[in-house]
């Protein structure tokens, strides 16, 4: 197939080429004349997907002689304005290419002449920019009579033998580099799979999901199997590669080629029998450090013939280990080598490395040349994106092979991304937008019903029929855990009857607050509140005669195996919903959570006073520390862009100069307000109360009035002062007409309910005074600045803002952060109730006066 026509580059002259040459020739640039171009592209369609390459032969005539010579060369530039760019961007692609040309891969070479072995691992680099955007001029392996190999066909084992020799040498010198110099470059630290690259990941995922899911249900040799196994996959794969891809300081370590298929090496053969001589490797672009059996895996699941893969990899595996192993020796390598049993063992535990290959690498071998291939076509969601995507995966070469490959990934257990100990279909009824977790099957629920509906004569006399799994929450209203809601359907099988109910599943988060959970204790501190403090709590009200429901009541608790989880009564199946978080409580809706949280309060004192020790993951040092490193880590960010946000909001200039001064260190107010004092009124707090985290029942008439109210997300709690609890309250949620007319009249409403409450079970010391509560409550008002300013813009966000996550509000680095920042920052309703309590925090010296 001839080179398609294309578009020459406005910055593609003569001029642009002249140090180019002068390089490749070794004399000055007076030295010679540029004649003419000729550009051509460098690649078909189908061989190249993350840059566009060009092939200019350059007409140079001789300043001396007048000897006219063609100088052929390959030019590589970022491809302009597609939907790639950005991803192509994020994975900073071109500047570790450039790093690699001029600096990495001429001193891995170097290392072998200095043990009398010439070796090249790619071609020369003559030149390199980033304007007008990025660009590499290589020397042209053509001309020196190298070539691809037919991708379709896939490598024998003569050019399998030959990659894998060249490759090893490759990673050999990067473990000697190591040694003698020290880690690489920040940049080599990820590849393809980095957390910065979740969104983009989430965007693209969904869609091509439910594409893959539709595809494969049509491929034979149990395509639907595997399809179903796979259905719910969605980022539970890209968590788990980011697991794999990272660098074991324990193990042996290389810098990996990072995208190892055969349209990234040439070959040159023996021009009279044509005999295979030697290799090349180009498109060193995605280089990342980690284990060999990145490239391993990339290798042998993209390129080896088929009918070689399988039957040959222990072979392909042994015999790159042995010329690792004599290459390691040659450069004289004294750090720790890798056994081959290791490297078999670490093949394995990376498989899923190979097994994302065969779906990502291995369709773009074997179909067919067609000439829109392109990466931007790969990522289009649209009809022409679908269309190109069908001839990847449904070729007869590619359903063929994928058929032994499903099989043999099923045999090893590769589709246990998750490390759960099963391979079997979720069963579960969900949306297809829906990223089910893995574990969130229907053996899961079996002792959810048990818990529920309780246990009958025999396992098999109750049997659940459905699960319908959907988001608990919409967009904005949640941001600290993954709420799913399941509608299970149960089966009585000695009376026929059919058992409906509903429970919500609270798994962890992903993103950024997933690495801070280790710390933060989240889901072990709200397990032992949802399974000891309300149950406890509870029974104190009933032995005094009173029935309390502080929250829903927990069905199961899962601590790591599979993961962290609760799952908890829905209570919107028996009529409770949250109140429009938007317009902000009113006084009923107030009064109702003021009532329960005194009794909450009072109920943790008098458990205190009588002796009854409650754990220390929420009373002591730890939940505090924990919390002040959250409030550092994540709020201090959200609080720097919310300032800088506020310098538009036309606040008095000497009032924002001391907001701005004192910024930095309210943080630390908040830290001093959540130390408990011993000489203070003390309980367990909530530590999370805003309109979210409670839901109302409502009455039947025409303008239903809230009668009732149930604590959610009891995730923060520690023990405290309650007028943190007061504080998040009222500064987030209260309806702005009646936050500060009515402050003074929920701090005694709250005050009454506490003390009536704190001698109803048998209080025995003094009884907090409305005094000392009005005195406390000014005293930590800190932490009221903080919750209007870091609570009121959750509370506010339009409900159908698409990037609403705490990914984007702390990272304002990716377009949909930058977007979301302003959508959360800057709204109209964030001022209309922010700015009127600016002077009444002003008035009470918070934030305090610039020095």
């Amino acid at each position: 197939m001839a080179p398609k026509p294309i578009t020459i580059p406005s910055w593609m002259t003569e001029s642009f080429f002249v140090d180019a040459i002068a390089t490749k020739l070794g004399v000055p640039e007076d030295a010679f004349t540029i004649e003419g171009l000729d550009v051509q592209a460098a690649t078909e369609s189908g061989d190249n997907f993350v840059s566009v390459m060009y092939r200019v032969s350059v007409q140079v005539t001789s300043g001396v002689s007048g000897e006219r010579q063609d100088i052929s060369l390959i030019v590589k530039a970022l491809p302009n304005m597609g939907l790639s760019e950005e991803m192509i961007t994020s994975l900073n692609v071109f500047p570790k290419e450039i790093a690699m040309y001029t600096e990495v891969l001429p001193a891995f070479e170097r290392l072998y002449r200095e043990r009398g072995v010439e070796v090249a691992f790619g071609p020369r680099c003559l030149k390199h920019c980033s304007q007008p955007t990025d660009i590499i001029v290589m020397e042209d392996l053509k001309d020196r009579g190298y070539r691809m190999a037919n991708r379709r066909e896939g490598l024998d084992m003569e050019h399998c033998k030959k990659l894998l020799r060249r490759l090893a040498q490759f990673h050999a010198a990067s473990a000697v580099q190591y040694e003698r110099n020290g880690p690489y470059d920040d940049k080599f630290k990820e590849g393809m799979y980095a957390e910065k690259s979740r969104k983009m990941f989430e965007q693209f995922q969904k869609l091509h999901d439910a594409f893959m899911y539709k595809t494969m249900c049509e491929w034979p040799n149990n395509g639907r199997f595997y399809a179903e196994l796979m259905k719910h996959w969605g980022l539970d794969m890209f968590d788990a590669l980011l697991r794999i891809v990272k660098a074991d300081p324990n193990h042996f370590n290389v810098l990996n080629h990072g995208d190892m298929w055969c349209n990234n090496m040439m070959f040159h053969y023996n021009t009279e029998n044509e005999q295979l001589e030697d290799i090349v490797l180009v498109d060193f672009q995605m280089c990342m450090y980690g284990s060999p059996v990145i490239d391993l895996n990339y290798f042998i699941f993209s390129s080896v013939r088929g009918d070689l893969r399988l039957p040959e990899m222990n072979y392909l595996i042994y015999y790159y280990y042995q010329q690792l192993t004599d290459c390691l020796t040659l450069l004289d390598y004294g750090g720790r080598r890798l056994t081959l049993k290791e490297l078999n063992v670490d093949f394995i535990e990376h498989q899923l490395y190979g097994l994302s290959t065969s779906f990502s690498i291995l369709p773009m071998c074997l179909m067919e040349k067609t000439d829109d291939a392109s990466i931007d076509l790969m990522l289009d969601q649209g009809d022409a994106g679908n269309a190109f995507k069908q001839k990847m995966y449904n070729s007869s070469a590619y359903v063929q092979q994928m058929g032994q490959i499903m099989e043999h990934f099923y045999n090893t257990g590769a589709f246990d991304i998750n490390g759960l100990g099963v391979q079997r279909p979720a069963g579960i009824e969900c949306d297809d937008s829906i990223d089910l977790p893995l574990w969130l099957d229907r053996q899961f629920f079996e002792d959810v019903v048990k818990s529920k509906l309780g246990e009958l004569g025999a396992s098999t006399d109750r049997i659940i029929r459905s699960v319908h799994v959907e988001l608990a929450t919409k967009k904005g209203d949640n941001y600290a855990s993954v709420l799913y809601r399941a509608k299970v359907d149960v089966q009585n099988q000695l009376t026929g009857s059919v058992e409906r109910f509903s429970a919500i599943v609270k798994a962890p988060p992903k993103g950024v607050l997933a690495d801070h959970m280790a710390y933060l204790d989240f889901s072990v501190r709200e397990t032992l509140v949802y399974t000891r403090c309300i149950p406890m709590f509870e029974q104190m009200y009933r032995d005094k005669g009173v029935n309390v429901q502080f929250g829903p009541r927990c069905l199961k608790s899962c601590q790591g195996v599979p993961v962290d989880v609760l799952v908890l009564d829905d209570l919107t199946f028996s009529g409770s919903r949250m109140a429009d978080r938007r317009t902000g409580l009113d006084q009923r809706h107030t009064e109702l959570a003021l009532d329960l949280l005194a009794k909450f309060h009072a109920a943790s004192a008098v458990c205190a006073d009588r002796g009854k020790h409650m754990p220390e993951q929420l009373v002591g040092p730890k939940p505090i520390e924990s919390l002040k490193r959250m409030s550092n880590e994540l709020f201090q960010p959200m609080l720097d862009s919310l300032v800088q946000c506020m310098a538009t909001w036309d606040l008095d200039p000497g009032y924002y100069a001391d907001l701005l001064a004192h910024s930095k260190h309210l943080m630390d107010d908040v830290a001093q307000a959540i130390t408990p004092r011993d000489d203070r009124f003390n309980v367990l707090v909530h530590g999370d109360l805003w309109v979210n985290n409670m839901v109302f029942k409502y009455d039947d008439s025409d303008q239903p009035v809230p009668s009732a109210v149930t604590l959610l997300d009891f995730q923060m709690c520690c023990w405290t002062t309650p007028v943190i609890d007061l504080h998040s309250l009222i500064f987030s949620s209260v309806s702005s007409d009646l936050m500060l007319p009515k402050l003074n009249y929920f701090l005694r409403f709250y005050q009454e309910r506490l003390t009536d409450n704190l001698v109803l079970l048998g209080y025995s010391k003094r009884l907090p005074t409305l005094q000392q509560l009005h005195v406390d409550f000014a005293d930590h008002l800190s932490y009221g600045f903080i919750s209007a300013l870091l609570m009121m813009p959750f509370v506010v966000v339009p409900e159908t803002d698409a990037d609403a996550s705490l990914d984007t509000i702390i990272d304002a680095s990716s377009e949909a952060g930058q977007r979301f920042q302003k959508e959360f920052f800057n709204n109209d309703q964030l001022k209309a109730q922010l700015k009127p309590l600016i002077p009444y925090f002003r008035h009470r010296g918070i934030p305090g006066e610039a020095k």
